[in-house]
């Protein structure tokens, strides 16, 4: 036993070495009451929703990112995690990260954290980014007009270095380079954002 927990910390000290140092997370959950929400994200119409993220001085790489869904009728999606670079007003660039398409069907009315494992991402400090999910490549997969609620901070900007963006772009990809982006005027969603040195 003695000697697993030895090899254990082994490990987490030998991959802390590897990334560059311990992760640090950025983000709104300890500001979100646990049920604030906007609406409504998915089919038809409203098809991608995100976060404007800084990266800290410190920090060189994008490990994670999470936010949380609740189901608002039945059916279902398929979505995508984006990374990309922000313009201040929309994505611009190529996507630094996409990820595979997953099938998003909750059955019940809670709300559920969802992560999007980036691997290592390089980020420039200081610098804004993207990270969002849309349904805009995977638009023909809808499922009965199917939407999500979103955690949302409704007690006011509590992530200065960012806020909640959206497109009602109903399956347009293409818009997210080329159109600017509404935004609620600072609001954020509960998000979090794992970073590295």
């Amino acid at each position: 036993m003695h000697r697993a927990i030895l090899l254990a910390a082994a490990c987490t000290a030998a991959l802390t070495t590897l990334a560059g140092g311990p992760a640090t997370a950025s983000g709104t959950y300890q500001y979100w009451d646990g049920t604030g929400e906007v609406t409504a994200f998915g089919c038809p119409n409203t098809t991608t929703y995100g976060q404007v993220i800084t990266v800290p001085a410190t920090k060189h790489f994008l490990n994670k990112f999470v936010f949380s869904f609740v189901n608002l009728n039945s059916g279902s999606m398929v979505l995508r995690g984006e990374v990309y670079a922000w313009d201040g007003s929309e994505a611009t660039g190529s996507a630094l990260w996409e990820g595979v398409p997953r099938t998003v069907s909750f059955n019940d009315g809670v709300f559920h954290r969802f992560h999007f494992d980036t691997g290592v991402i390089a980020v420039t400090p200081g610098q804004q980014y993207v990270v969002f999910a849309s349904i805009d490549k995977d638009f023909a997969q809808c499922q009965g007009d199917y939407e999500l609620g979103w955690g949302l901070v409704t007690s006011g900007d509590k992530y200065l270095g960012g806020g909640f963006v959206y497109q009602n772009n109903g399956g347009n990809p293409g818009n997210w380079t080329t159109t600017p982006w509404n935004t609620f005027g600072g609001e954020d969603v509960a998000f979090r954002a794992e970073l590295t040195p």
